[in-house]
């Protein structure tokens, strides 16, 4: 089984995002389980949370860092080399990105997010 990676992310609002090679990550929206103890083994169990989508993406600097710092409803959609097309809609960067040796570091977070292929 190969590891899948994120290949490419266009922006609704920006278009193709350009990418460094490696340094992205993608967590699609779940759930979060908590265990719930109890003193009987059959009442064991756990409570369930949702959690939103997170991208956090290594960019190269040929953008204007200041294009990130309004972007407040974005949809995106992510390549990742294996083949596999994920959507984050409605999703906003969670801060101003620091500029640093020719690249940045993005974040976006989204309620959901949803496989496409």
């Amino acid at each position: 089984m190969k590891l899948s990676k994120v290949k490419r992310v266009i922006s609704s609002v920006l278009g193709e995002i350009p990418l460094k090679d490696g340094g992205s990550t993608f967590k699609p929206s779940g759930f979060k389980r908590e265990d719930q103890p109890a003193e009987v083994h059959a009442n064991i169990g756990y409570t369930e949370s949702p959690t939103g989508a997170e991208l956090k993406l290594a960019v190269q600097a040929s953008m204007d860092v200041s294009v990130f710092a309004s972007i407040a409803n974005d949809s995106l959609t992510i390549f990742l080399d294996g083949g596999g097309q994920h959507m984050m809609p409605g999703a906003w960067v969670t801060e101003t990105p620091e500029l640093g040796n020719g690249e940045m570091t993005v974040t976006y977070h989204s309620g959901e997010s949803q496989k496409i292929a």
